[in-house]
Order: C-alpha cells, then sequence, then structure tokens
C-alpha cells in the first residue's frame, strides 16, 4: 500500500471522519458552507492532521507544538530531514498550496492594485486580494490545493511549478524534495506526482488556472503512472462533502 501503512490508514479514516461529523454539523446548523477563507481551511485542516501527523513532501510525522497555540512541530528523526539553510523554519509545518495563489491571484485586480487600503494599512497583491476579493479567498480555501509540508522546502519551493531535476542533488537529508534554484523548478518523491498533476488538472478544471507552461504532458504521465492511492481517494471523499465538490481527476473522470 503506498505511502500509508494498515494502521496509519485506520488513523486516516478516524480522523477524516472526525473533522467531516464535526464540519458537517457545524455547517447545516449555519446553512452555508463555512470554509471561505484560508484561515477557515487550515483551522479544517489542523483538526485532521493532529490524528494523522504525516508531511506531504518528505513524511515526517508531527505533533503539536508544546510552545506555540495551533503550530505542528517535525518529529525530523522520523524521516530523516535535514535543514538546507533554515533550521528554525524546517522545524514547522507550514501549509502548502500546489497550484500557488501567485497562478491564480497574479490577474486578479486586487493582485495589481497600487492603492489597496483595508483599516488604515496599505495592501498589495496576496494581501489585498486577502482582504478584498471573497472570490479570491474562496480559491485559496480550496482543501483540495492544501497540504502540510516542512516550512523550509514551502519556502524555497516558493511558487515554482514541479518538474524533474537531473541528478537529484540532495539538500534535504534523506527527504526525496529537489530544487533547482537556477531553473525555477521542484522535484517531489514519485509516490505524490500523480497526486500533485490531479491537483493541477483540477485546478484548471475548477477555476480556468493554467497548466504550467510546457508541463501538461509531463502531469499527464505522472497522473498514469502514480495512480490514487487509499489515502488520496479517501481525503476526494471527504473533502467532497465538506466543500460540496470534488476533484473528478482521482476517480477517473476527464469532465469537460
Amino acid at each position: 500500500m503506498k505511502r500509508t501503512s494498515i494502521l496509519f490508514l485506520l488513523i486516516l479514516l478516524f480522523g477524516f471522519g472526525y473533522v467531516l461529523f464535526s464540519e458537517s454539523n457545524e455547517t447545516e446548523t449555519n446553512g452555508k458552507n463555512r470554509i471561505t477563507d484560508f484561515q477557515k481551511a487550515k483551522r479544517v485542516l489542523k483538526r485532521f492532521y493532529e490524528k494523522v501527523g504525516k508531511d506531504f513532501y518528505c513524511g515526517c510525522e508531527f505533533e503539536k507544538d508544546e510552545e506555540e497555540f495551533g503550530r505542528f512541530k517535525i518529529k525530523q528523526n522520523t524521516c530523516g530531514l535535514q535543514a538546507r539553510k533554515d533550521s528554525k523554519r524546517q522545524n514547522y509545518i507550514e501549509w502548502e498550496h500546489i497550484v500557488p495563489a501567485y497562478s491564480f491571484g497574479k490577474t486578479r485586480e486586487c493582485w495589481t492594485k497600487t492603492n489597496c487600503e483595508v483599516g488604515g494599512k496599505l495592501l498589495k497583491g496576496r494581501k489585498c486580494c486577502g482582504a478584498t476579493d471573497p472570490e479570491f479567498n474562496l480559491i485559496e480555501a480550496d482543501l483540495h490545493n492544501i497540504v502540510p509540508v516542512p516550512g523550509e522546502i514551502n519556502a524555497d519551493r516558493g511558487i515554482f511549478p514541479y518538474g524533474e531535476i537531473e541528478g537529484e542533488p540532495r539538500e534535504y537529508g534523506l527527504c526525496d524534495f529537489e530544487v533547482n534554484f537556477k531553473a525555477s523548478i521542484a522535484e517531489p518523491k514519485p509516490d505524490i506526482r500523480g497526486d500533485i498533476a490531479r491537483i493541477y488538472f483540477y485546478m484548471e478544471w475548477r477555476y480556468q488556472i493554467p497548466i504550467p507552461e510546457g508541463k501538461r504532458k509531463l502531469y499527464q504521465n505522472w497522473h498514469e503512472n502514480d495512480p490514487p492511492d487509499t489515502f488520496e481517494i479517501r481525503k476526494n471523499e471527504i473533502v467532497e462533502r465538506l466543500q460540496k465538490i470534488k476533484n473528478p481527476f482521482v476517480e477517473g473522470e476527464t469532465p469537460n
């Protein structure tokens, strides 16, 4: 079974079930979808991942940080993770958009607005969109597109598209994730490449966000060579219950 032991799968099912029960009850009570911005999306994901506790890129286990409420600390000895430069940031989980916010924000008026003043503060780019654009907030909060990853790797990947890097120079210990800063490419481990491709296809289908130039054929190959595992299928089912929309590519559909 790819990426998940039987025990881990049982914890996964319980964790997602708990989140589903809690969020569904609150949604029905309020009569609307409560996941309307990135902060709310992270709260939902934290409630699940505190029970599952493995990051997407490296498979590191993590746990609640006793010093700061709401933060997760990575158990680096469970996966051989090391820092490239920023050892402090690499200690903690951050919430990564597989399709970066820049990809769905850069063409919006709020992203380029020069006089975006909110609450007496002048905001720019993503912050302006988050404060003034409800549609941007909904896209940014889409649970299909958000995963937990080590902080430094989140920063290093930035807005780079995913691809394949010749030679695979390892700079994060045993974690199979590489970044070529010169070529602006990030390479994930093989057993999450299909997951990433299907998220890109979903975001293109749902929000008309273009696949990075020259990557469509590669992502199609990833999709075919790394089919959905039990984790991805179950997550898709639960997110559909919460958001009322599934990722059809996980189920092998090709929507128009």
